[in-house]
């Protein structure tokens, strides 16, 4: 078992591009200056979800650290010192070995035994972080089901009698040395009589008792008459530390796999942490700002909708322009609807409001809130965006070459969402030329074979054509003006 802070369970996402046709990376960039932090919020929003429970256990998770900001502090603090544990264990136990290596039997196992001692600090340490979690969890009203969960496992883990005896036989060897034990071991030999296997079958803490022990006349014999002869052969003492050393060996192995096990679960936690604190810090920008900013609904992607109140670009606040100065519009595109198409002339917002609900949909798939008074927006299996380059670029290159180009790029965009159903498509000024007057019935064509492979389209034209062949049953008409007008 593994928990994540990010997923409940594995999300079969792809990685999406559109974060830059969006200026998503712009904002992030803005509200984020540094610029390892912003990387790792854009690796996630590049990511979008698929799954609805997976984006409402980020979202929870996400409102539990906004209503106690010291919990996410207190947390960040312990899994980042979590994560160090393990290469720190990895640095001591590359330390117990001396680079020249063991010069003889004794040294061997001394070697061994003091890689065993390094490895029993861990189960005690390991264990104390799960107290530290359960503590912290245990002071706040969480409610996310994720944190939730690993408050519960760390209550269940710290009863566990298994882990118990982890840690009680970690402690006999954290402070001794092999002259502390007497050991016995069971010896299996091949028909050749070499040693095939071995085990530690009981380990005695004879510290303080006698200096005689087994270090220090190694092999006994019981005679018949009930009396011990003490043998000191060379070769007898290198084959019997052999075996002791290889018990040990195991015994430090199995200790090994069984510490770095119980690790694993919450290893790689304060990674997972960075996507928290860039959230953290994208809202509290927002909310400072005067933005709008909600949590909003998810629906799952047969709903086929879109729905928002207040909708505003968040790029324009990261830009500097005041929150009351930007112009919050409404959209609505239910399953009933094909699409939007979107007209206006220049500066009139055209352009943010397409931002507006594209950054929304990628902001909602990745668990976080979005820059709007209300909303309710349904899960899309892909994002795909084209914004067309400005007008005066057509004029100064080859307008022939650039349709032939964005034919290409609507015609990829199309497959992709074939074999995606429930596909978002944003399109701005795609075929704006007005060399080609083909340009409006060839996109009308496709707009209207996008609903046959359930995909949902807002498009912002020039094409005056494109709106008088539009169904207007079936197709939103929006003229942008000063603010929002639906036709």
């Amino acid at each position: 078992m593994k928990y994540s802070l990010l997923y409940k369970t594995p999300d079969p996402r792809e990685i999406s591009d559109v974060a830059y046709d969006l200026s998503v990376d712009r904002a992030v960039r803005a509200v984020i200056p540094d610029a390892r932090r912003a990387d790792n919020m854009l690796t996630v929003l590049m990511k979008p979800l698929v799954l609805r429970e997976n984006i409402v256990y980020r979202q929870n998770i996400l409102k539990d650290f906004l209503a106690l900001p010291q919990l996410y502090d207190d947390l960040k603090v312990i899994f980042n010192r979590y994560d160090k544990v393990k290469s720190d264990w990895r640095e001591m136990r590359g330390g117990a070995y001396p680079s020249g290596g063991a010069s003889n039997s004794r040294a061997l196992v001394d070697y061994t035994f003091a890689s065993l001692k390094v490895t029993a600090m861990f189960p005690k340490t390991i264990i104390s972080f799960f107290r530290s979690i359960s503590d912290t969890l245990s002071k706040y009203e969480i409610k996310s089901d994720g944190l939730c969960e690993i408050k519960r496992y760390c209550g269940e883990i710290l009863g566990n009698d298994s882990l118990s005896e982890l840690e009680r036989t970690a402690a006999l060897f954290a402070y001794k040395t092999p002259e502390s034990f007497e050991f016995s071991v069971a010896a299996g030999l091949d028909e050749t009589f070499r040693l095939a296997s071995c085990g530690l079958c009981a380990i005695t803490d004879i510290s303080g008792e006698r200096e005689d022990n087994m270090f220090a006349k190694l092999f006994r014999r019981k005679k018949s008459d009930g009396s011990v002869e003490i043998e000191d052969d060379e070769a007898t003492n290198d084959a019997v530390l052999g075996i002791v050393n290889e018990a040990l060996h195991r015994v430090d192995s199995a200790l090994s796999q069984v510490t770095d096990g119980v690790y694993e679960v919450f290893y790689g936690l304060s990674g997972e942490m960075q996507f928290y604190d860039a959230a953290i810090s994208y809202t509290g920008y927002m909310q400072d700002a005067g933005a709008p900013i909600v949590f909003p609904t998810v629906l799952e992607k047969e709903a086929d909708s879109f729905s928002a109140r207040g909708l505003c670009d968040p790029v324009l606040i990261t830009d500097g322009i005041a929150a009351a100065e930007i112009v919050r519009n409404p959209i609505d595109i239910g399953g009933e609807m094909d699409g939007m198409l979107i007209r206006g002339s220049n500066k009139t917002g055209k352009t943010s409001y397409l931002r507006a609900v594209g950054a929304a949909q990628l902001f909602m798939q990745s668990g976080l809130p979005v820059c709007a008074d209300s909303a309710e927006i349904s899960i899309r299996s892909a994002i795909y965006t084209h914004f067309s380059s400005a007008e005066e670029e057509f004029r100064a290159g080859d307008t022939a070459g650039r349709f032939e180009g964005e034919v290409q790029l609507v015609d990829k965009i199309i497959r992709g969402a074939q074999s995606r159903p429930y596909s978002l498509i944003l399109m701005n000024e795609t075929f704006q030329t007005t060399s080609y007057s083909e340009g409006a019935d060839g996109m009308h064509d496709i707009l209207s074979a996008l609903p046959k492979i359930k995909a949902k389209y807002i498009f912002v034209s020039r094409l005056a054509k494109l709106f008088e062949l539009a169904d207007k049953q079936r197709v939103k008409l929006v003229t942008m003006t000063d603010g929002f007008t639906a036709e």
